[in-house]
């Protein structure tokens, strides 16, 4: 604190001096000093010392800006200004950032140099020590000033003691005249330096006014100008000296359906109802466009305290205000989707309770809109489900939403209706947007395509066990015949035996495949997709067999999977099986049937390839192949569903993929033409 006392006293003296090597003179000062373009408020040099107080090195520190460091808003360093020229002060007091991102009250000493041929100014920032330290300075002050006055009383005596000899010796009296001379010299270079500090002063305040982002402006209330700074020019289009200083220049370029409220928000804050000023408006910007900006200011009192200046900023937010218009159009499109979409959409809280819906909600589940706000998600899932729903919410505020969640709802006069539901959380997190679609009729289709499915697998596999059961029947009789005639061996007993467990076994693996088949999936498992095809294959042997059909397959690749094991192996059932009705259809049995099964890798997981040879799909119903209730078959063969069903199951289930098209190919030397299946499906 003493030296920086120290420099305060012989600063004005090496100032201005252009033999003072200003680099040396900071590099051997434990003060924090830095050289400051007032501009731009870009800091052109340092030292090591105002480096460390910083918590930078000396090169960040000359790459920043005075505005890096100081955290006071504008209005703040303007309010500071005039503090310091009403307390009669010659330091100002800032908030810095400093070392690890700490805020520490400074004092700042700032005097106007010319370095490097720059104007430029000199500040001296020492840690603000409060009032003790305020009135440990001004102690040393007035030490200083009674040094000062006693030195210069002495030089009038000695002055006195010169012009009594001046009348003696002619030669004294010379030198007091060039005495008096250079004293006249010196007052003028003082009244010099006086009218320049005004100047610096002058160029501080331009500082604070063009360095800022948002544009300030200063309005004389007992002339009526307006002083405009650069930035504010420049957000409205207008180089420095194209807008003229008065307040009508100000109230020309506000948009006239605002003029009225910020005029009457002015008068507010003038007539002393309001702390400050503050109103929203557009301005007109000379290209013609209008910009929106958030006008803040304050009044600015004399000595009696009567209003003579306001001053304030204009901070440009059209992009804030672009930003709301979309949030606006974003919500009254929402709104209208909420309102007008078919699918039913309901908004519940985090406990399920409803808290909004859309009318396709209501129709869906015939309460009222009363009745419906009563209630919560739960009081409407059947009890068997509620458990999984209670899982399904969990998913949700766990991971942001869950698709083709189905459940079955309990509506209005106690029906039940089978739903999927698609559930998000939304953005504030307290509440879960779901949209539900009614799957009971497609449900009790697909369960209709799964039981014709299953009769013809039924018949299928009876037809298939006549053969098993004859060797069954044949060995039986065969071993009692011979028993009967006492011509019974060991070896044909047993050989007897062996055969007649052999094909028991088989019929038994028949019907755990069967019954696993038809037992509903209640959740995800592991399992792996050579698995699910060889399942698939094994409920479908019967039917293959029956119709002569030979199956080709190559599943040297395979990928584990966690999904829902009948659902996959039904989606795979309808595709075999819409394989199965177009050879039958097209091929006669004297012709190669044939169907292949492939399995291959892949980066993003595994490709399951299944084709014909049945000719194909015609060109013009491929792209609806996987539509619900299109079929090219007769009513009485299908619904239509099967396909539909299939792809479901793969791409909303199970996020795989699923295409078809037309291939040739060559198998056993001959060229053959049908429809191909790709699955893809992707590592977990």
């Amino acid at each position: 604190m003493k030296k920086a006392i120290l420099l305060f006293f012989i600063f004005p003296t090496i100032l201005f001096s252009n033999y003072i090597n200003f680099d040396s003179f900071m590099k051997n000062n434990n003060t924090v000093m830095l050289i400051i373009d007032p501009k731009s408020g870009e800091i052109i040099n340092a030292n090591e010392y105002a480096a460390k107080f910083y918590g930078k090195t000396l090169e960040q520190l000359k790459k920043s800006n005075i505005k890096d460091i100081n955290v006071f808003t504008k209005i703040q360093v303007q309010e500071e200004m005039q503090k310091a020229k009403r307390e009669n002060r010659n330091y100002f007091i800032f908030k810095h950032k400093i070392a690890n991102e700490k805020i520490e009250k400074v004092e700042v000493y700032s005097f106007p140099i010319v370095y490097n041929n720059q104007k430029l100014l000199f500040s001296i920032i020492n840690k603000y020590k409060d009032k003790y330290a305020v009135e440990y300075f001004n102690k040393n002050l007035e030490e200083q000033v009674k040094l000062q006055t006693a030195e210069i009383e002495a030089s009038k005596r000695k002055i006195l003691n010169i012009f009594f000899i001046c009348f003696v010796l002619l030669i004294i009296w010379v030198f007091i005249l060039i005495y008096l001379l250079r004293q006249k010299k010196e007052l003028a270079i003082k009244l010099q330096e006086t009218n320049k500090n005004l100047s610096e002063t002058n160029e501080r305040f331009e500082l604070a006014m063009d360095t800022t982002k948002d544009g300030l402006w200063d309005w004389n209330l007992k002339t009526n100008q307006v002083l405009f700074s650069k930035t504010l020019k420049e957000m409205l289009g207008y180089k420095e000296d194209e807008l003229e200083s008065r307040f009508d220049t100000w109230a020309s370029m506000v948009h006239p359906d605002d003029y009225k409220k910020a005029e009457k928000d002015i008068h507010n804050h003038l007539k002393g109802f309001t702390e400050y000023y503050e109103n929203i408006h557009r301005m007109k910007h000379k290209l013609g466009h209008w910009i929106w900006v958030l006008d803040r200011g304050k009044i600015v009192f004399d000595e009696n305290r009567n209003p003579i200046r306001m001053i304030g900023f204009h901070t440009d937010i059209s992009s804030q205000k672009e930003a709301e218009k979309k949030i606006e159009e974003q919500k009254e499109e929402f709104e209208k989707i909420f309102s007008n979409s078919n699918d039913a959409i309901a908004i519940l809280d985090l406990e399920t309770k409803f808290l909004n819906f859309n009318d396709a909600y209501l129709k869906m589940t015939g309460f009222s809109k009363e009745e419906l706000l009563k209630k919560s998600c739960l009081e409407l899932t059947l009890e068997d489900d509620i458990e999984n729903t209670k899982k399904a919410l969990e998913i949700v505020l766990k991971e942001g939403h869950i698709e083709n969640f189905e459940k079955s709802c309990v509506v209005k006069d106690g029906r039940v209706l089978l739903s999927s539901m698609n559930m998000a959380l939304m953005s504030d997190k307290k509440r879960i947007i779901l949209t539900t679609r009614d799957i009971t009729k497609i449900k009790n289709l697909q369960s209709q395509e799964k039981l014709v499915s299953m009769g013809e697998m039924i018949g299928n596999i009876a037809h298939q066990w006549r053969q098993p059961l004859a060797v069954i029947t044949t060995n039986a009789s065969g071993i009692k015949l011979q028993k009967e005639l006492e011509v019974l061996d060991d070896e044909t007993f047993y050989k007897s035996m062996n055969s007649i467990i052999k094909q028991s076994k088989y019929l038994s693996e028949t019907i755990d495949d069967f019954r696993a088949y038809i037992k509903d999936d209640k959740a995800k498992e592991d399992t792996t997709l050579v698995y699910i095809l060889n399942k698939t294959l094994s409920l479908n042997e019967a039917t293959l067999k029956n119709n002569h059909i030979k199956v080709e397959t190559n599943f040297k690749e395979d990928m584990e999977i966690f999904g829902y094991k009948n659902e996959l192996v039904q989606s795979f059932l309808n595709i075999l099986n819409n394989a199965v009705d177009a050879i039958k259809e097209r091929l006669g049995q004297d012709k190669v049937r044939v169907i292949f099964i492939n399995t291959e890798k892949t980066q993003e997981g595994l490709n399951i390839i299944i084709k014909d040879n049945a000719g194909g799909i015609e060109k013009s119903i491929l792209p609806r192949i996987f539509e619900p209730y299109f079929t090219t078959k007769h009513q009485s063969v299908g619904t239509g569903i099967g396909l539909s069903l299939s792809h479901d199951i793969l791409v909303n289930h199970h996020n795989a993929e699923i295409s078809v098209l037309n291939e040739e190919f060559s198998y056993e030397g001959k060229k053959y033409k049908g429809a191909k299946f790709i699955i893809k499906f992707k590592k977990l």
